[in-house]
């Protein structure tokens, strides 16, 4: 493995102190952070066969800061984006997406998360967690073909629904089916790893979501759920079950530091302090809440303490796979929400991009900043463009200012996914050849109308 040592670069660690290194030096010696600090302070010798990459061109010098680690996304919908737009979500479901997901063949899912993790890289994302995949097996291989790190998982429903039958799995199944995928991919392969799914509460059982909780603590893995998403789930769970969509979980034995709780919009106050009690992990999705969902108490979230994280969810809603986007729409929208410009402000949005989507997914001491003995999972970042320009505050300028085209180099575990904004693991033009055909089939072998 090649060692490297990046010389006179701004670092942003989001370390416990949120550091900013002015100047400094940051060395990845066997896929790991060896050492970082001010470059009056870097001795050569040691490094005198590691290749050094010079961060001080331009007028601006090159930000290196942690990869971003988005914990809810369906790379197995990127083919679909586009094909469900502008339309009610009984159409969105019913006549597009669920028509789409079943006709998916494993190829499909493999080009199609392959086209989600090439977006991903190119906007600074070093790792993953699947929100409910078709075909994880499939994911899993694109997650070792390209580099990246990723977390799968089975989009499970065992309530049958309006849906295709291929989707629906029976309880039994449902349960074996997800305990095998985990028991398959968990510590086989070092980027990769597998958590269970319980996709929503239209369609899974009281049973299932007790037996996954019972699972998840006695092997300590991760379930992905979507949790008081929509109003439509609410008025559903308090009709059937009297009970609002959090505290039915709660009854249910299902909230724990392992439960990854996406979108968790339409909470009160009472149920707020239930997940910090609970230490719940909440996914931030903003430009899917923005299409279908509303607008999660964030502000509130952070202020007692719980642990948010981001992910650009559904290609279908939202269209792109971008983390620079999302951290726009999150340091923007809850100020027009709570009438206060000072709410959610982009310290904190870079955190739940970085280290908070580190410690959602158990991996906290492994990486999400960027420390000495941590995985060197890293973004470099080229502010010499227009679009970062003027440069004031920094944290600001990333947030609010960047975009992904100022994404240059992009390596995990201390090997390149992308330098000098070449994609190294992924032939982009064959890409593009193979999700435009792979797209056109499904929606003609799926019978879709738009």
């Amino acid at each position: 493995m090649n060692n490297y040592l990046f010389i006179n670069a701004t670092i942003i660690t989001v370390d416990n102190d949120d550091r900013i290194i002015d100047n400094g030096f940051l060395a990845v010696r066997d896929g790991r952070i060896e050492a970082l600090g001010r470059m009056d302070t870097l001795d050569d010798a040691p490094y005198a066969a590691y290749e050094k990459i010079e961060c001080g061109t331009g007028y601006k010098r090159r930000v290196l800061l942690p990869g971003f680690i988005q914990t809810h996304t369906h790379t197995t919908q990127a083919l679909g984006r586009g094909l469900a737009d502008d339309v009610n979500l009984r159409v969105w479901t019913h006549e597009r997406i669920w028509p789409y997901e079943a006709a998916l063949t494993e190829d499909d899912a493999y080009v199609s998360a392959t086209l989600s993790i090439a977006e991903m890289i190119r906007s600074g994302t070093t790792s993953f967690c699947e929100a409910s995949g078709q075909k994880p097996d499939a994911i899993a291989h694109a997650v070792i073909d390209t580099g990246i790190k990723g977390v799968v998982c089975l989009s499970t429903m065992d309530i049958p629904g309006e849906f295709p039958d291929s989707m629906y799995l029976p309880t039994p199944r449902a349960m074996e089916e997800n305990f095998a995928l985990v028991e398959r991919w968990r510590g086989k392969h070092e980027r990769v790893d597998a958590c269970l799914n319980l996709l929503n509460l239209f369609n899974t059982s009281e049973t299932l979501w007790k037996e996954f909780s019972i699972y998840s603590e006695q092997n300590d893995v991760l379930v992905q759920a979507h949790v008081a998403e929509a109003l439509s789930e609410w008025e559903f769970t308090l009709a059937k079950y009297g009970k609002t969509p959090l505290r039915l979980v709660d009854g249910w034995g299902g909230l724990s530091p392992r439960l990854l709780a996406a979108h968790m919009v339409h909470v009160d106050d009472e149920e707020l302090e239930i997940v910090r009690r609970h230490d719940v992990k909440v996914q931030h999705l903003p430009a899917a809440d923005l299409r279908i969902a509303g607008f999660a108490p964030i502000a509130k979230y952070l202020d007692a303490g719980v642990n948010v994280s981001m992910g650009t969810n559904s290609p279908p809603c939202n269209n792109r796979m971008n983390m620079m986007d999302e951290m726009w729409l999150a340091g923007l929208m809850h100020k027009a929400y709570h009438n206060d410009p000072t709410a959610v402000p982009a310290g904190s949005v870079l955190r739940m991009a970085t280290i908070n989507g580190a410690r959602a997914l158990g991996r906290g001491e492994q990486t999400g900043s960027l420390q000495a003995g941590k995985q060197a999972d890293l973004t470099v970042m080229d502010l010499n463009k227009l679009v970062a320009t003027p440069t004031h505050d920094l944290i600001s300028t990333i947030v609010y200012q960047a975009t992904s085209e100022t994404i240059d180099t992009v390596m995990v575990n201390g090997k390149f996914l992308m330098r000098d904004r070449e994609l190294i693991t992924i032939n982009e033009g064959w890409l593009v050849q193979e999700a435009e055909r792979h797209a056109q089939a499904i929606v003609a072998r799926a019978g879709i109308r738009y």
